[in-house]
C-alpha cells in the first residue's frame, strides 16, 4: 500500500518530469516560476495569484527587491496537490 509520503514523492517526480519535458526552468533547489506552477495546477496565473492572496494556494517564495517574483517548490506543490486528495 502506498502511504501519503510515497504519493507526495511520486507526484513531485511527475511534476518535475513534466517541467523537464516542457523545458521549464527548475532552480537548483527545485523551485519553478509562477506561470509554470499555474500550468501544472491547471490554473491561470492570475487565478493562482488570487488564491495566493486569499491564503488558498501552495506555499511560495517571494524573490527580488520588491517581492515581484514568486516561485514555488515542486515538493510544496506535490504536498498541496496530495492534501486535496479525496479517498
Amino acid at each position: 500500500m502506498t502511504g501519503p509520503l510515497d504519493r507526495i514523492e511520486a507526484c513531485r517526480r511527475a511534476l518535475e518530469a513534466t517541467c523537464r519535458e516542457s523545458g521549464a526552468f527548475i532552480s537548483g533547489d527545485g523551485r519553478i516560476g509562477e506561470e509554470v506552477a499555474a500550468e501544472l495546477l491547471g490554473l491561470a496565473p492570475g487565478t493562482l495569484a488570487n488564491r495566493r492572496s486569499e491564503g488558498a494556494a501552495p506555499p511560495h517564495y517571494r524573490l527580488g527587491g520588491g517581492g515581484h517574483r514568486v516561485t514555488y517548490n515542486l515538493s510544496d506543490l506535490a504536498a498541496w496537490i496530495e492534501a486535496t486528495r479525496c479517498e
